[in-house]
């Protein structure tokens, strides 16, 4: 009796209740303050089905403070198989028992261990675990009280964001979100072989269903960091019903995509309590504060591996929401409260004659994995019925529904080799920008995309580029030929008339003739401020901005040079003016050049470019 009221008097300290809050039982749960080496007992979990069994542990040793102010038991399993097969991705969450009472969860393994060990994540250090304490109440005061901090951040220049050419345009090999507008870290890669010596969180197996080998792929390294791993499960058969368990040692899964694909992430309950369910016994993401749907499961098979076994299972039934996301566990809400989804829906033609075929999903809301799981739900569309032939074309329609602004509408072509992965990519970079960038996050909506799949590329490179006359006079046009290779043809030539505009004085002017992916990336170089927004308003803005790559651009050089203040542009100059704003002490003065752009349309996507030199000459005899 003395033992079970200290062990409540401890866990007491660790456990804040919310008011009106059913008060947890704390007899039935030991602190990792009594657990011994050489103790043993009983663990539960569910392997196949929705049978729950029971597997031996031996605790091995107490690991103290083995991360900052938290402990870790480890443990030796038997039975269940686990022999064979080792710990189980799948298993998080697996409540372990001594003498009836609960310690914790198996929530971590050895990746290449020969014997069944696992960390088990105190009970203590999960129940800890509340929406009703959240991170912005436990802050120290020093992180409290800095409001000056935060003014000067608010104030400073606008200048540490650039939208990413990948939000506008650009070959698929350049479209790659920066670090900087994501808001992660720049992992390094880890030495070979490092895992192997370090306890580390159990993988999360993702079932997913629905998916083509190719998007699939992408959504394996987009998950990776996050110690998700997809796993082609399927879904549940609602012609087979199951009754799956709701209580400690059943499947839990979170919903992450669901509709005509589905993806769900796999773990294990730990303990319910009232409307109160702990699970996993270590982080899913780590976010904190979370609105994603909580689903009851179905174990179907586990696949014993050198490397880690996992367990393949479903998603039976929406229970409530996944409302805490921390390092030592999840937590969620029993309620009929649904979690809030985005909805995206995409509409695909082509390549071969038919009906348009349709496709919706609701993905989870957060500013990191909304844009990755859209995206990849939009490339899988595009080739999840056929893959893509070996040649081919896709223009694309991208309409983005921020809530309370208006619509932002990308539209254009993507070509061969991989469309569906450009086109997922201009998805994830417009839903990147607007939900986790500097100024505020803006809530989105709805995205719906429209595609036409064309049997053939329209890809072209620029080869030559030749003046068929080098002066003339202001208000004329230079006729230039165009040397260019469609994919899989011959060269053939093109030509088109250069303009100088009339106000032009005589001079040397160069030209260049080139595609819309490298008129875009000039266009950034000469005047990035343009490319720099200053708040929610001019990022829109940005976002809007956007050639159409079946065009062939036509820059023509300007005279005189301009500055930027800002993002307000001032071009032509006085040199003595230009002089004296370079030299002041507003620290957002660029350079910028405005050369006179033509555009026109080509049944081409270009690449490649070329420049001519033209003579203005008011004198310049007729052509």
């Amino acid at each position: 009796m003395r033992a079970c009221s200290l062990a409540a008097a401890f866990l007491a300290a660790f456990v804040p209740l919310a008011a009106g809050a059913e008060p947890l039982d704390l007899a039935r749960y030991m602190p990792v303050a009594e657990v011994q080496r050489g103790m043993t007992g009983v663990g539960k979990t569910t392997l196949e089905g929705t049978d729950i069994v029971e597997f031996q542990v031996r605790v091995l040793a107490v690991l103290k403070n083995s991360a900052p102010k938290r402990d870790l038991i480890v443990v030796r399993c038997s039975g269940a198989g686990l022999e064979e097969s080792g710990i189980v991705a799948g298993m998080s969450g697996s409540p372990v028992y001594i003498g009836g009472r609960l310690i914790g969860a198996v929530a971590y393994a050895f990746q290449w261990s020969k014997i069944p060990l696992a960390g088990v994540q105190p009970i203590e250090q999960m129940l800890e675990v509340t929406d009703q304490q959240p991170w912005a109440a436990r802050r120290s005061p020093r992180l409290t009280a800095a409001p000056a901090a935060d003014a000067a951040w608010a104030e400073a220049p606008a200048a540490a964001i650039a939208v990413p050419e990948a939000a506008l345009a650009g070959p698929a090999a350049a479209i790659a979100v920066p670090v900087a507008a994501l808001g992660l870290a720049d992992l390094p890669a880890a030495p070979a072989g490092r895992d192997a010596f370090d306890l580390q969180p159990i993988q999360t197996p993702v079932m997913v269903s629905g998916f083509a080998p190719r998007a699939l792929a992408r959504l394996r390294e987009g998950l990776a960091p996050w110690g998700l791993v997809p796993v082609m499960g399927g879904g549940f058969d609602p012609s087979r019903p199951v009754k799956a368990k709701l209580e400690p040692g059943a499947p839990l899964t979170v919903c992450l995509l669901r509709g005509d694909v589905e993806a769900t992430g796999m773990g294990t309950i730990t303990e319910v309590a009232g409307d109160r369910l702990y699970g996993f016994g270590h982080a899913m993401f780590g976010f904190g504060e979370a609105d994603y749907p909580l689903m009851t499961g179905v174990g179907h098979v586990v696949v014993p591996s050198l490397m880690r076994s996992f367990r393949i299972g479903a998603p039976v039934a929406e229970i409530g929401r996944l409302a805490w996301d921390e390092q030592t566990a999840i937590f969620g809400r029993l309620t009929k409260d649904r979690a809030a989804m985005m909805p995206v829906s995409v509409q695909i033609a082509g390549p071969s004659k038919g009906a348009v075929r349709s496709y919706r999903y609701e993905v989870i809301r957060h500013p990191r994995m909304t844009p990755m799981l859209a995206g990849g739900a939009v490339g899988n569309s595009i080739v999840v019925q056929s893959d893509l032939p070996r040649d081919h074309t896709v223009s694309y329609r991208v309409s983005v529904k921020p809530e309370g602004r208006r619509q932002i509408v990308r539209e254009n072509l993507a070509v061969s080799p991989d469309a569906d992965g450009y086109v997922e990519n201009q998805v994830r970079a417009m839903l990147v920008l607007l939900m986790d960038n500097p100024y505020g996050r803006v809530a989105v909506e709805s995205v719906q995309v429209e595609a036409v799949v064309e049997p053939e590329s329209r890809l072209a490179e620029i080869q030559e580029v030749r003046p068929l006359r080098t002066a003339v006079r202001p208000g004329m046009a230079v006729p230039v030929e165009l040397r260019i290779r469609p994919w899989r043809a011959e060269p053939r030539w093109m030509r088109v008339d250069v303009p100088v505009p009339a106000d032009y004085p005589d001079g040397t002017y160069r030209a260049t003739l080139c595609g819309a992916d490298e008129a875009l990336r000039s266009e950034m170089r000469d005047a990035p401020a343009r490319f720099r927004p200053e708040n929610v308003e001019s990022l829109l803005e940005v976002l809007a901005l956007g050639e159409r790559r079946d065009q062939l651009f036509i820059r023509l050089e300007r005279p005189g040079q301009g500055l930027a203040i800002g993002r307000d542009e001032l071009p032509n100059l006085p040199p003595t003016m230009r002089t004296v704003l370079s030299e002041s002490a507003r620290c957002q003065v660029s350079a910028v050049a405005q050369p006179r752009v033509t555009r026109r349309t080509v049944p081409y996507v270009l690449q490649g470019s070329g420049d001519v030199t033209i003579t203005v000459d008011r004198h310049a005899p007729d052509p």
